[in-house]
């Protein structure tokens, strides 16, 4: 048996929810404490969850002896500013996607990080979930040979609140950020994290956030990523993988349960899993227990190429936040 590693909750959100109620499927995992924006949010966090401790300040939180992570997945807009917070603290975190709002943001984290010698890694959980795993296994033995073209999409249709976190410009709104990170990710796995052209149109709402917005990436040896995002069109979450001798078809990549493969003359091959945060959170217990700053499925560098990338797109839509 290990020693238990001891997390803290930093939000009381909907993600924050799901998280914490993967976790305790993960072994040797003690949930700590919550944090909240106030007091009576943690509370009622804390008793649905059977959490010890619940504070009404992330400062708290940040400060409990008895904490060895935490988990930052307040809005988008915070998230530097509380991952710095638990670092300044000695915490190792595990920061929700997007990791920042934007390079120069990430950068800093990194740095402190580094600085602080603590573990650091974006909450990307699609890369852990066992059916996502397997399709990369395929692609990473040749089973479709060389990738030359990937296709993907996540879109939903949001209910219209201009002050809800995904249409809310101060909160770092917008499809690109929130959910266009899932393509964006899978393009960056498979192709590389530098493309060498970076194409991007995207529709600007009422609340100046981009609700949708088409992407193309363009990498050295001509292979190219068509992805879109969007919070206010339903679209189908496929990402299609296309190689010279065979194609991988991921349903739902970025929660996957199921990913198939084809090939020219031989059987289809299709695997099917659970998926869940626990996946992710067993990654960076392992780290940690090991004495890792970071993950190598999730490197530090890998997620600040992504956000510099991001940060382009951005400027090719003209997307900005406050302040930047």
């Amino acid at each position: 048996m290990n020693v238990p590693i001891r997390w803290g909750i930093l939000s009381a959100g909907r993600i924050a929810d799901r998280f914490t109620t993967d976790l305790r499927k993960v072994p040797d995992t003690e949930i700590m404490a919550v944090a909240a924006r106030s007091l009576q949010r943690a509370t009622k966090f804390a008793a649905k969850h059977h959490i010890p401790h619940a504070y009404g300040s992330y400062a708290e939180l940040a400060t409990d002896p008895n904490i060895d992570v935490i988990y930052v997945a307040t809005t988008h807009n915070l998230h530097k500013e509380h991952t710095l917070l638990c670092l300044e603290n000695g915490k190792h975190v595990l920061c929700e996607k997007p990791f920042a709002l934007n390079a120069a943001e990430a950068s800093q984290m990194i740095a402190c990080a580094h600085q602080k010698k603590l573990f650091l890694m974006e909450g990307m959980w699609s890369r852990f979930n066992p059916a996502y795993q397997r399709a990369m296994y395929w692609i990473k033995n040749g089973m479709i040979g060389e990738v030359r073209m990937l296709k993907a999409d996540f879109g939903f249709r949001a209910l219209w609140d201009p002050e809800h976190r995904i249409l809310n410009q101060i909160l770092g709104g917008g499809s690109i950020l929130d959910v266009g990170i899932y393509p964006i990710a899978l393009a960056s796995q498979l192709l590389g994290s530098q493309p060498t052209d970076i194409q991007a149109l995207a529709c600007l709402g009422i609340t100046e956030v981009d609700e949708q917005a088409g992407i193309v990436l363009k990498y050295p040896h001509g292979q190219l990523a068509l992805l879109s995002s969007a919070v206010r069109t339903r679209t189908l979450h496929n990402a299609f993988i296309f190689g010279t001798e065979g194609i991988v078809w991921i349903p739902l990549f970025w929660r996957a349960r199921l990913s198939l493969l084809w090939r020219a003359k031989k059987l289809p091959r299709i695997t099917w899993n659970q998926a869940g945060y626990h996946f992710e959170a067993a990654e960076v217990n392992r780290c940690i227990r090991e004495n890792k700053l970071e993950s190598t499925t999730v490197s530090l560098a890998d997620t600040l190429a992504r956000m510099e990338i991001l940060d382009q797109i951005r400027a090719k839509v003209g997307l900005k936040y406050p302040g930047e």
